[in-house]
């Protein structure tokens, strides 16, 4: 990762990225002795590798056609050149490939979900900085990128897709790590709609601000999961006494993953607002419904794991130790203090020329969604678990609008048809072909045999007939003699 940020090639940031996708198979499959484990780690791998495939064409068809592979140098390079337009497009769609499977996007987003059964380490580097690996090379090659209108359409649809069908699907997960991850993706495609609009920088401040508040979160039910040994959170709640670091580490992670001023993501998403309002206003509703579903998340999550009525394993639940306690609220801290690093930094606009009507809208989406989440999952008169919607709903929801059936319906049934084609062709075919030829040398070798006297002068005389037939015929072909 520290390789892919200060590269500035794109033929070494795609070994890299080749590198990370294998760790991502290693950490993910460190329990192998789990079936589960097993079939997560090779799904998150081969999902990746799909991306990283098309990624590689690209980076070899652009080497050919630029002439170089460095950053700098294809930036300039896209300010000049003239391609056709099916060659932009093949070419952009090519290179997006890659950053759609490393960041989880539609349709390369299940491996982020089923990379949750390694160990939570390796979780918390996924969610926070993993992820914005992928990101962090579409930034980079966002004017080779924008040479095709179309390109820059897939990818704010891709966006537009994954940040709001990732927010719905984090809201019907039970597994705790689960409905955190979804949130990563939705995020992710802000990210994506960000470098669609040619918003880079504002983009490289969401990866930013979204790690930081995302690593937090996943330290803190790091420690839920280690001292209840579940991820289910239908079986904890009332942690918040038990764990009292624990709750406000969560607490401050989830503000400052929502539009809450003056947090880090609320400049993020008030510039990425900023950016949008003048020419794709529509975009701006986008982001306030992500905010929205988030912070109603987020308070769900609150409200079974760290507050109401204790469960059996939550019960005895204590405290972390000071190895895991120290870093959390180290990154607590760090934080809180986010908004004051980006003023000394400057990335943070004059609030005298910030637009006060979106910032508005930004923190009502948000305690909007806190609100009603907190009125389902905080109240104590509505019964738990939460029968809001249909069960067909939730069903859809909480298998990721099932994914995994349109795979195997398309990709799968593809190779899988296409298997069995090659299959009997290679049967029937290619070995009837090679059958062929032996069954004809076993027949002529025996059929000749018979014709075989053991006398020299026999053949000799056949020789000499062969010899001179075969000149006959080389000669009435080329030289047309005649007899």
């Amino acid at each position: 990762m520290t390789g892919i940020a200060l590269s500035d090639s794109l033929f070494l940031s795609y070994a890299l990225l080749e590198m990370l996708t294998l760790s991502t198979y290693l950490l993910v499959g460190f329990w192998y002795a789990q079936p589960l484990v097993i079939g997560a780690a090779r799904d998150a791998f081969l999902t990746k590798r799909v991306g990283d495939l098309l990624l590689l064409m690209g980076v070899v068809a652009l080497s050919t056609i630029a002439g170089s592979l460095d950053f700098t140098h294809l930036a300039l390079w896209a300010e000049s050149v003239q391609l056709a337009p099916l060659g932009a497009a093949l070419l952009g769609l090519a290179l997006l490939a890659g950053p759609t499977g490393k960041c989880a996007q539609f349709p390369l987003n299940l491996w982020l979900d089923e990379a949750m059964e390694g160990p939570n380490p390796a979780s918390i580097l996924r969610n926070s900085v993993v992820v914005a690996c992928g990101a962090y090379v579409l930034i980079n090659l966002q004017p080779v990128l924008a040479l095709s209108p179309l390109v820059l359409t897939v990818l704010m649809v891709l966006g537009a897709m994954t940040a709001i069908g990732a927010s719905l699907v984090a809201i019907a997960q039970i597994d705790l790590k689960r409905a955190l991850c979804h949130s990563t993706s939705a995020y992710l495609g802000l990210v994506f709609l960000a470098v669609g609009t040619q918003q880079d920088e504002v983009a490289l401040m969401f990866l930013l601000t979204h790690g930081i508040a995302k690593a937090l979160l996943f330290m803190s039910i790091g420690a839920v999961i280690l001292t209840t040994s579940t991820q289910d959170v239908t079986e904890m709640g009332g942690l918040a006494p038990r764990m009292p670091a624990t709750t406000l580490a969560f607490m401050v992670g989830s503000a400052a993953s929502l539009g809450l001023l003056p947090l880090g993501c609320f400049w993020a998403m008030l510039e990425w607002a900023e950016g949008v309002w003048t020419t794709s206003p529509w975009l701006v509703s986008i982001l306030l419904l992500v905010n929205g579903l988030t912070g109603f998340n987020l308070v769900r999550v609150l409200g079974l794991v760290f507050l109401g009525t204790p469960k059996p394993k939550t019960r005895r639940a204590p405290e972390v130790g000071w190895l895991m306690a120290v870093p959390m609220i180290a990154l607590t801290i760090v934080t809180l203090l986010m908004p004051l690093m980006l003023q000394q930094w400057q990335l943070l606009p004059a609030w005298q020329d910030a637009d006060l009507m979106l910032a508005t809208l930004i923190v009502l989406s948000g305690a909007v969604g806190c609100g009603f989440g907190g009125w389902l999952y905080l109240n104590p008169a509505v019964s738990k678990p939460v029968d809001f919607v249909w069960a067909s709903v939730r069903e859809v929801l909480a298998y990721d609008f099932r994914l995994e059936r349109l795979y195997a319906v398309s990709v799968v049934l593809g190779v899988v048809q296409g298997a069995r084609l090659t299959a009997w062709f290679d049967r029937y075919v290619i070995d009837g072909l090679v059958n062929f030829v032996g069954v004809a040398s076993i027949f002529s070798g025996e059929s000749l045999k018979y014709t075989i006297s053991g006398q020299s002068r026999n053949y000799l005389l056949t020789l000499f007939i062969g010899t001179l037939i075969t000149l006959t015929t080389v000669a009435w072909a080329f030289w047309g003699w005649t007899f």
